[in-house]
């Protein structure tokens, strides 16, 4: 719960951080409720850090996450403290530079019999306003009471669905995942008194071949169920599943509760006779300083047919061992890359190479995997520009022009803190990628909007660059 709410905290401090005049603190009031006690009296700072008089309105609203969505609307909500909640004023004047505490009581009623229960505070503040719109910046503050009852959460996975993304995907899960593997939505409702948020992992067992295909991560910043509600999980793993009875397991703690949950389900239908193979790690990176240089992987079967293969590449001056690999379904073998550097004469930069495989049959290799040489000097460099600027949008292109690879993310800095717009994502030399943002160009500043990127396989962003300007 603690990690909920530091990620609740940080997307609340990116609203307050945008430059707007009122400022709210605490943005997260966890109190502890008293065993027989009624009521609770806090206070919520409010500041008013501009020059102009602001016009500010309070909501009362509930509060509960759901996916990746905060809601603040769940009629009827058990867990809810809207109605509970009384408050002086539900609107506020603030002159610049003035400061207030404003106060808060909760009436707690006798008959609640849960662990937690939450709700919410908005400050709306009017912004500008013309004959055609108004704008209204939305401060939260969140309020979580824990109670001394003794948390009890009870996980049901209440539905799940298997789409195999060689054979019956549509289109938009084959886009988003590629055209090999599974993808698993899971339903997980939470009939305890307390939020489910689960460190802990769900195993994926076939009872056709009595093995467990897969283990799943699972972790509470984002396997989030408040009590009495249900949330969808999507997952996706590089594995074809076999045809017949399985069971999910799910297991981990929350909240220093152990939750376990389990379903029986059954895959019906053709199997997929696609094979394919996946190297790990997938960008295979050897530093080459001295005549032979040795890396080691791990080869991995991810369908449920045994198979037989050999890995090369256009280089005679690299070896992939063992030479003749045979994996039954699932299974894995420790190899190794070595390479020869009196056979293959080297340019500045990374030397990066494609894996092929060879067999008798058709057999792919999980996404392209390849062998990087690196030698030399390395030159890390990349141009970029916006294009398709729409009203809440646009995007940014980042060529690598260096000969090195690089990983980049776009950040924003503002107030002494900086905030990530993008994930890492990595750039081959000479690859160009588009990157769409969501949000206002015109609420970008150059001078606060950066890109930082860094060598691969370095630890630390050492280079920055700005995003460049609108190329039509």
């Amino acid at each position: 719960m603690k990690k909920i709410l530091f990620t609740i905290l940080i997307l609340f401090a990116l609203f307050s951080s945008i430059g707007f005049a009122v400022t709210i603190y605490p943005l997260v009031n966890r109190l502890n409720v008293e065993a027989n006690q009624r009521t609770i009296e806090l206070t919520i700072n409010v500041a008013n850090n501009s020059p102009s008089i602001a016009d500010v309105n309070v909501e009362i609203s509930d509060f509960v996450i759901e996916g990746s969505k905060y809601l603040y609307d769940i009629p009827n909500y058990a867990f809810s403290i809207k109605n509970w909640i009384t408050i002086e004023s539900t609107h506020l004047i603030l002159q610049p530079g003035q400061s207030i505490d404003y106060p808060i009581k909760i009436n707690i009623p006798s008959g609640f019999k849960g662990a937690q229960a939450f709700g919410a505070i908005h400050f709306k503040q009017k912004g500008k306003q013309s004959e055609v719109f108004e704008t209204i910046f939305d401060y939260i503050s969140l309020i979580i009471l824990d109670f001394p009852t003794v948390k009890n959460i009870k996980a049901q996975i209440q539905d799940v669905s298997i789409y195999d993304l060689t054979t019956t995907a549509s289109k938009t899960l084959i886009d988003k995942y590629g055209n090999f593997g599974t993808v698993i939505d899971i339903n997980v409702k939470n009939n305890g008194n307390a939020v489910l948020a689960l460190n802990g992992e769900m195993r994926l067992i076939s009872r056709e071949i009595n093995r467990i295909i897969t283990s799943i991560p699972l972790n509470s910043n984002n396997f989030v169920v408040f009590p009495d509600r249900a949330n969808n999980f999507e997952f996706f793993i590089p594995y074809v599943l076999p045809k017949g009875d399985f069971e999910i397991q799910m297991d981990g703690i929350s909240q220093n509760v152990r939750v376990t949950a389990f379903k029986k389900l059954k895959i019906e239908g053709k199997s997929s006779d696609r094979v394919a193979v996946m190297i790990d790690p997938e960008i295979i990176l050897i530093n080459v300083k001295r005549t032979i240089e040795n890396s080691k992987i791990t080869i991995q079967n991810l369908s449920p047919l045994s198979t037989q293969f050999s890995l090369s590449t256009i280089s005679k001056a690299i070896n992939i061992l063992p030479g003749k690999i045979r994996l039954s379904p699932y299974s894995k073998l420790n190899g190794f890359v070595k390479f020869d550097s009196r056979l293959e004469k080297l340019k500045d930069g990374d030397n990066v190479f494609k894996i092929n495989i060879d067999s008798e049959n058709e057999i792919s290799l999980f996404k392209n995997p390849k062998i990087v040489l690196r030698y030399g000097n390395l030159e890390p460099n990349i141009e970029s520009f916006i294009t398709d600027v729409a009203t809440n949008t646009f995007a940014l292109n980042v060529k690598n022009t260096g000969n090195t690879i690089l990983i980049f993310k776009v950040i924003r800095t503002e107030k002494l803190q900086s905030n990530d717009l993008t994930n890492e994502i990595i750039l081959f030399p000479g690859e160009n990628k588009k990157v769409f943002l969501e949000i206002p160009y015109n609420e970008i500043i150059k001078n606060s909007t950066f890109i930082m990127y860094k060598i691969y396989g370095e630890n630390d962003f050492k280079y920055q660059k700005n995003i460049g300007d609108v190329k039509k």
